[in-house]
């Protein structure tokens, strides 16, 4: 089963830009979405213009026509638990289902009740079944399905802050080092849900929302936070084949682990303007809420450059890998990269990727692919 994976997409179907359409003087990058038997992408905003907005620094909603947009560009399913998904309430993700269910493009993540959240969405190809699931780990308060609440399927994370009173003496203002592990009953609810669904189909694929992002990144701590790499070997040793990371809005490491992949984060892919979605949206506004401790300069570099992801399912070794390299043009649009570009995207991939398993060797065609056969042995770097 051959699936095309992409990162964060906000559709809004605004007026400058119609599907038939080039997205400026560069190569669309939309038609790599064509070719594999689905297309996935996470949906990064609710599609509604109802509901209640949510207290919070950013809330995000685009029209509902949007829908449409996904399924003529390719899309035949999407992710919903994200921390944007409530943003505008139960209600504005009703609209949202109601809207991609006319489309025709399928869905998992929310639900009216934690069962129907959780549930994986079951579709074929061929002979072969996968089921796909969507959890969040970036969990607002309130936004997580319950027995008797609509929400989103979740897995939490707690967190503990260390920090050396001696060491904040001599250099005052170092952040603590940040702990964090998954919820174990989160944890476990959702294993067995994936046991489960690997027991009734061919395929497992979890999408989940996680991670930090770029520019709330200490760069001692790495790419990824404490909780990743446990959490999603869980989830791959419970029986999916493959995990699709995205939150951070930049790419990070790939790991083979077992018979499953790891995608730790596959970036952004599109990001229309949308209500509430502005180059300035992450400064607090004076009239809703109170400045927050820091201000990050979140449209830089990172996210502007990533990638479109060739796995392929059902090999006697596992999953196979290839990226395709994109960039996103000044109104995060995605284009075809210039080759400078792309050559350095697969470069830092291979490196961040090689922090994990020094195995990991990236071809300028975009193929991942390790030098050794023994999966189970993941060096330390």
């Amino acid at each position: 089963m051959d699936l095309t994976v992409v990162g964060d997409v906000v559709l809004s179907a605004w007026p400058r830009r119609t599907v038939a359409e080039p997205v400026g003087p560069a190569d669309s990058a939309f038609g790599l979405l064509r070719g594999g038997d689905l297309t996935i992408g996470n949906l990064e905003v609710p599609l509604t213009e109802s509901g209640q907005r949510a207290e919070k620094l950013v809330t995000m909603r685009a029209p509902t026509s949007g829908a449409a947009e996904l399924a003529a560009f390719g899309f035949d399913m999407v992710s919903l638990a994200m921390n944007h998904a409530m943003d505008y309430g139960a209600e504005g993700m009703r609209d949202t289902v109601r809207a991609l269910d006319a489309a025709g493009v399928l869905h998992a993540g929310f639900g009216e009740s934690l069962s129907e959240a959780t549930r994986p969405r079951v579709v074929s190809v061929g002979e072969k079944t996968l089921a796909f699931f969507s959890f969040c780990s970036a969990l607002p308060l309130g936004a997580n399905a319950t027995a008797d609440r609509a929400g989103i399927g979740a897995i939490r994370v707690r967190q503990s802050f260390e920090f050396d009173s001696t060491f904040l003496d001599e250099t005052p203002g170092t952040p603590p080092f940040v702990h964090s592990s998954a919820h174990e009953p989160d944890v476990r609810a959702a294993t067995a849900l994936i046991g489960e669904a690997k027991r009734r189909n061919d395929f497992v694929a979890v999408a989940l929302h996680w991670g930090v992002p770029f520019c709330y990144l200490p760069t001692a701590q790495g790419p990824l936070a404490q909780y990743q790499q446990p959490l999603g070997r869980r989830l791959i040793d419970a029986g999916a084949d493959l995990v699709i990371g995205h939150h951070p809005h930049c790419l990070h490491p790939a790991e083979f682990y077992e018979r499953g992949l790891i995608l730790y984060s596959t970036g952004n892919f599109v990001f229309d303007w949308c209500d509430g979605w502005s180059p300035d949206s992450m400064a607090a506004q004076e009239d809703a809420h109170p400045a927050p401790p820091y201000q990050p300069a979140l449209l830089t570099g990172p996210w502007y450059e990533s990638a479109v992801f060739r796995v392929q399912l059902g090999g006697a070794d596992g999953p196979t890998l290839r990226l395709d390299p994109i960039e996103l043009d000044t109104d995060s649009q995605p284009i075809m990269p210039r080759p400078e570009v792309a050559a350095s995207i697969l470069a830092r991939f291979a490196e961040a990727s090689r922090e994990l398993d020094p195995s990991i060797v990236v071809d300028e065609d975009g193929l991942v692919r390790r030098t050794s056969k023994n999966h189970n042995v993941v060096e330390e770097a």
